[in-house]
């Protein structure tokens, strides 16, 4: 099968996609407005230091339109995939090439479409066109049902995670009163929120820690805040970090924090449960199809400090609480969150979909 990607070739996420049909035997390309390196893979780069913005903001791409219909037409790929459904996805459309997947992420589908009229319509003109659309959250595939997508065109299936690097081997079993947060730096991510209840926190807990990894947009305030709070003693501020300190992050950290405004499935989620961190999450849809609160971690209002304050000392003090997180999240992982599962039930749908087509 042969296979044309259009998406950020330096996402760690596409590029896993990429690795995964390179190894089943597929020759795998990918169009790129980023420049990055996958063995393997013909990353096709048409940048020229033109920035797209993910969330269809930037409409200067469009110039490449031409660009992108020639080189699939000479590629004749079986297949294209356009990831970021309001961004590639768009330009992946205006090309009318067929068959075309778009890969929904998240904000795409729950947050860009709710800007204004053009956003929606955008939207649903790319849902139209696409043969085929993978969703990642039940709740995301309702919402793409909403803005006019057909049910059996869409597929519901977690990226999941390698359960060969994620796992409970070597999982600390010190309690550390030290929480974690993998966000990236943005203003949904919430992150000042977090550090405020942490503040509250250390009130009782004068010696727990919290660890902020990933890089954004509010970096520097990020770093304001917490010397405003003065936190400096207590906060570890990493910036963007590569997967083996993720893994040693969530084999040693007692509570992992995610407190999104809008997400679909998170895999730094699913990457944590399968390492036996105990997760504490907003209330959006998405969160609440893995965790259910005071069973397999907390679910608290995204906003409310107050509540995200006593969740963090609930999840300390509780230990009998945390133990059972643990068993019921491995079972959880292992049932519907494995990478090589899901992505196989992605290549038998582009099978399928090669097949309507011929």
């Amino acid at each position: 099968m042969k296979i044309c990607f259009l998406g950020d070739a330096a996402s760690i996420h596409i590029r896993r996609w990429c690795e995964y049909f390179r190894d089943k035997g597929d020759k795998v390309s990918i169009i790129s407005f980023r420049e990055a390196e996958i063995p393997g893979v013909n990353v096709i780069y048409i940048g020229d230091k033109l920035n797209i913005n993910s969330e269809g903001g930037n409409l200067t791409y469009l110039k490449k339109i031409w660009t992108i219909k020639k080189i699939i037409s000479d590629l004749k790929p079986d297949i294209v995939n356009a990831h970021y459904l309001t961004s590639y996805g768009f330009l992946a459309a205006l090309t009318r090439i067929k068959p075309l997947v778009v890969s929904t992420w998240g904000s795409d589908i729950l947050v860009t479409p709710k800007r204004n009229i053009i956003y929606k319509k955008l939207t649903e003109f790319v849902i139209k066109r696409s043969n085929l659309i993978t969703s990642d959250s039940n709740f995301m595939s309702e919402e793409i049902v909403n803005l006019g997508g057909k049910k059996e065109n869409i597929i519901t299936a977690p990226m999941g995670i390698d359960i060969t690097n994620f796992n409970l081997v070597g999982r600390s079993t010190e309690n550390r009163n030290t929480f974690l947060s993998m966000r990236t730096l943005c203003k949904n991510s919430n992150i000042e929120y977090i550090l405020t209840a942490f503040k509250n926190v250390i009130k009782e807990k004068p010696d727990a820690k919290l660890i902020i990894t990933n890089s954004g947009e509010l970096e520097r305030e990020i770093l304001d805040l917490i010397k405003k709070l003065a936190l400096e003693s207590n906060v570890e501020f990493l910036g963007f970090i590569d997967r083996k300190r993720v893994e040693e992050l969530l084999k040693t950290c007692d509570v992992y924090l995610s407190t999104p405004t809008s997400d679909s499935t998170s895999v730094n989620l699913l990457e944590a449960m399968a390492c036996g961190i105990f997760p504490i999450v907003s209330n959006i849809p998405a969160n609440k199809e893995w965790i259910e609160s005071e069973i397999n971690g907390l679910i608290v209002e995204a906003l409310n400090v107050d509540k995200l304050t006593k969740a963090m000392l609930k999840a300390l003090e509780n230990n009998s609480l945390r133990e059972c997180a643990i068993n019921v999240n491995h079972k959880i992982i292992n049932e519907r969150a494995i990478w090589s599962d899901n992505m196989a039930y992605i290549r038998e749908n582009y099978v399928k979909l090669i097949s309507k087509e011929e």
